[in-house]
């Protein structure tokens, strides 16, 4: 491992772990490259490295900060703030860290490996105008649409491409985002779209809080991120009912739909989230929600016993051709269990138009046990 990979750590790291952190890195440093760029990514936490941590040469690119979900939003407020906050809707989709790297943008996935498809379609949404000023800062993206490359279409199908919003400002170095009104300022600053969010508030305006929240509930929005003032802080999320109710497929996914418990938690949550904004059950188009929760497994059954296998098709728009290679390497690389082939790549406009598959082979077997008869401990 070069040696500047060490130097970077010493100078992110407390004064105390510095000197057991030569072993540390050799345990949990993972080498990758993309074309010219290389880099190492934590691949496990370890004591002072997070997963997800990215050392380049420019620098050490934090991980993401670990929002910690409630159920009960305004109770917690009361329980973690005693500062100014501000409140910001969820936004749908992947998260990407765009960094300034070797003079271009470079995506990274939150777990740290290189992104070819976010690198290649980072420019349509952070000018290199904010890198040329700010080389030293990378910025978080949630990135949906009908053309993300990604296990499922977004919760909110929008009939554009691809969509973004910036969600944090990282320091090259620095563990804590950059305090959440400074974020703004320099989102504004440089056209980058922000989610929509309101604040500061302090913890007694609970009232308009729950008001807030009750708009975004009737508004359809998926749920909100409490975002503190000052670094320190940890955010928090909290998600709102209808969307935890009535968008069950969007959670029941064909990568994991033999796994059952997630889908109870969430209807739990979904519950409390409903008792918080005085949601009666008696308010609820439980048809609606009933075919929600199970219309989106009884159609994987029904394919499976008409002899069929799980597969869903994407589609991708890139500005570079050389990006829908390094994009199929790297989803083949993430997805345990599944198979990816390349349908078709063709020119379309100013880029590349790539069609895939993938192809859910374990998901496939283990419900074709299921229907053979096969008998299961419970």
């Amino acid at each position: 491992m070069e040696s500047w990979v060490l130097e970077r750590l010493q100078e992110f790291v407390g004064r105390n772990d510095r000197v057991s952190l030569q072993p540390r890195v050799q345990k949990a440093l993972t080498f990758q490259s993309m074309g010219e760029h290389v880099s190492y990514r934590v691949a496990k936490n370890v004591p002072s490295l997070p997963h997800g941590l990215v050392v380049a040469d420019e620098g050490v690119i934090p991980d993401y900060a670990r929002v910690r979900r409630v159920f009960h939003l305004t109770n917690a407020i009361t329980k973690y703030y005693y500062s100014p906050f501000y409140l910001e809707t969820q936004v749908p989709g992947y998260h990407a860290r765009i960094a300034w790297l070797g003079g271009r943008q470079v995506g990274f996935t939150r777990d740290g490996r290189y992104c070819a498809f976010t690198t290649d379609r980072a420019r349509d949404f952070v000018p290199d105008e904010f890198f040329a000023e700010n080389p030293r800062l990378a910025v978080c993206l949630s990135v949906e649409g009908k053309g993300i490359p990604y296990a499922k279409p977004s919760y909110s199908g929008t009939a554009e491409d691809i969509a973004a919003w910036g969600t944090e400002i990282l320091e090259h170095g620095i563990r804590e985002p950059m305090a959440t009104g400074d974020k703004y300022a320099l989102f504004e600053k440089y056209g980058i779209e922000a989610a929509e969010h309101v604040g500061p508030f302090e913890a007694a305006d609970v009232d308009r809080i729950v008001e807030w929240m009750q708009e975004l509930e009737e508004a359809g929005g998926y749920g909100v991120v409490l975002k503190p003032s000052e670094r320190h802080h940890r955010p928090l999320k909290f998600s709102l009912p209808s969307t935890l109710m009535n968008d069950a497929p969007a959670w029941l996914g064909l990568d994991n739909v033999l796994d059952e418990d997630p889908y109870f938690e969430r209807l739990l949550q979904a519950a409390c989230a409903a008792a918080e904004l005085d949601r009666k059950p008696e308010d609820w188009d439980w048809s609606r929600v009933g075919k929600a929760v199970f219309g989106a497994l009884a159609e994987v059954v029904r394919e499976i016993a008409d002899g069929g296998s799980l597969t869903s098709e994407c589609s991708v728009w890139l500005h570079e051709k050389d990006a829908a290679a390094e994009l199929l390497v790297q989803l083949e690389e993430r997805a345990p269990g599944t198979s990816i082939h390349e349908l078709s790549l063709e020119q379309d406009g100013d880029g590349w138009r790539l069609r895939f598959e993938r192809r859910f082979a374990e998901a496939t077997a283990g419900m074709e046990r299921r229907l053979s008869g096969a008998s299961y401990r419970d």
